[in-house]
């Protein structure tokens, strides 16, 4: 099995409020305080299956103009993500599987640029704008039991693990859903 990075966009920002995802309330957090960060998204080669983690900002997203208040900037272009998928020596037609780890743009971007892939998505953002007209989504209700300390997950494959974790995708009436997590063994 092997693991590639997509790489995107680089030279990005995420301050501490945000990285932290901000749950204990933002004065708990240095705002000053900024890490390095990038945009990427990753493919899994098992050799028998070609298996992406999110697929990254929709084409033609134009690069954000961060300032002093921002909270995140995503970067400076790389490529676009389909570029960048491309440079990897992989076409579209062979990803097999897409694992979305939660419906925003910047995961979710390129879903239909993946004809044969089948989507597995949380079972609770089926009705997110973001999915709808994406067909081949394949509804994740994390019924395989805990891994390790998280306490629910599906089993995608041998060695593929979706794991349910707390995360900063917002429904209506700003509550908090999960976000997920891959982890390989």
């Amino acid at each position: 099995m092997e693991i590639k990075a997509v790489k995107f966009r680089k030279d990005g920002f995420y301050t501490q409020p945000f990285a932290f995802g901000g749950e204990e309330g933002m004065d708990k957090f240095d705002k000053n305080i900024r890490y390095r960060g990038s945009l990427q998204n990753y493919l899994i080669d098992t050799g028998d299956e070609v298996i992406l983690i999110d697929t990254g900002l929709p084409a033609g997203t134009p690069e954000e103009a961060p300032d002093e208040n921002s909270l995140a900037f995503t970067g400076k272009d790389i490529r676009g993500y389909i570029d960048a998928f491309a440079a990897l020596g992989y076409k579209p037609e062979q990803v097999t599987k897409i694992l979305l780890t939660h419906k925003r743009a910047d995961h979710s971007g390129e879903l239909k640029s993946f004809p044969n892939a089948k989507i597995y998505v949380n079972a609770d953002e089926l009705s997110a704008d973001e999915l709808q007209g994406v067909s081949n989504l394949i509804p994740v209700r994390f019924t395989d039991g805990a891994y390790y300390n998280f306490p629910a997950c599906q089993k995608i494959r041998d060695g593929i693990y979706f794991i349910k974790a707390k995360g900063h995708t917002k429904r209506r009436h700003d509550r908090r859903i999960a976000r997920y997590a891959v982890f390989y063994k």
